[in-house]
């Protein structure tokens, strides 16, 4: 069966995948300490200059969540319960729409209490074109979510150049050296120390992965104009993360969803006979 420029995505069967990948980061969240229940009723909040943080905060949802452990743990259960009420009924919007208001409440939980605002948000923006059910307004959506993760990453990759980083050779050895000053006061050996150690003793080697992550950036202005390369353009993000967990110890969960624009839906859909009838 063939596919023509025109055919929708798979909307349902992309639900199903979304909030089930949705699921596991908040699973992720679970096991380290980070969901709303698990923040320990935090004295201090730092809304920053964010007036969505103010806003929340104002309004009294945020203290209310954060100073009542049991409103806390019923969020939680709420918030995972929507995840795979979406996963069973992957055409009910407003469930999608209940699970979106409840993870961006979670990220200004934690942000807020955390003291930072954190700029892994892949699981915030790539579900939200399941509020519709519309399917161009669906495309829509998912297309432009798709170019949203473009844009970041072609800017990513334009500061490093603009901002001096990539042509100072000592720039990626002095970021390791900052990002990893705790663990060389308390680790003095074993193979990540040696590994670290090496790269900050060779500004060169390190600096190399710097320029290659620019450049695989910047590759993604490709995106901008095709989906004929999007394979090549989801290698690249998935090296780049890879990378800064190598080198950086910066975990991609979060981050991981941002992968999902770039996946082939509409040949698994056909591979799995979701088609428009069925969708």
């Amino acid at each position: 069966m063939s596919l023509s420029a025109t055919t929708y995505y798979p909307r349902a069967l992309m639900a199903r995948c979304i909030f089930t990948w949705l699921l596991l980061i908040l699973t992720y969240f679970f096991l380290t300490n980070s969901l709303a229940h698990q923040l320990n009723q935090p004295v201090l909040k730092y809304p920053g200059s964010d007036n969505t943080f103010w806003l929340v905060y104002a309004s009294g949802i945020g203290s209310f969540f954060m100073n009542n452990k049991w409103a806390a743990i019923l969020f939680d259960i709420i918030l995972f319960t929507s995840c795979i009420l979406v996963i069973i009924f992957p055409q009910k919007k407003i469930i999608a729409l209940f699970s979106i208001v409840g993870v961006w409440l979670l990220y200004i939980f934690y942000c807020s209490t955390a003291g930072k605002h954190y700029a892994q948000i892949g699981y915030l923006l790539t579900p939200i074109p399941f509020i519709v059910v519309n399917e161009k307004k669906f495309d829509l959506l998912w297309n432009s979510v798709r170019y949203w993760v473009c844009f970041l990453y072609v800017f990513a990759g334009v500061s490093k150049v603009w901002g001096g980083g990539f042509l100072f050779d000592n720039n990626m050895s002095n970021i390791i050296m900052q990002e990893q000053a705790v663990g060389f006061v308390f680790s003095t050996a074993g193979w990540k120390y040696n590994l670290y150690h090496y790269v900050i003793e060779n500004p060169s080697i390190a600096q190399f992965f710097y320029r290659a992550a620019a450049v695989f950036e910047f590759a993604c202005i490709i995106g901008f104009f095709t989906k004929k390369y999007d394979k090549w353009i989801l290698l690249a993000l998935i090296s780049f993360h890879c990378a800064n967990l190598f080198l950086l110890d910066i975990s991609f969960v979060e981050q991981s969803l941002i992968f999902a624009p770039f996946l082939p839906w509409k040949k698994w859909a056909v591979h799995f006979q979701h088609n428009k009838k069925n969708d």
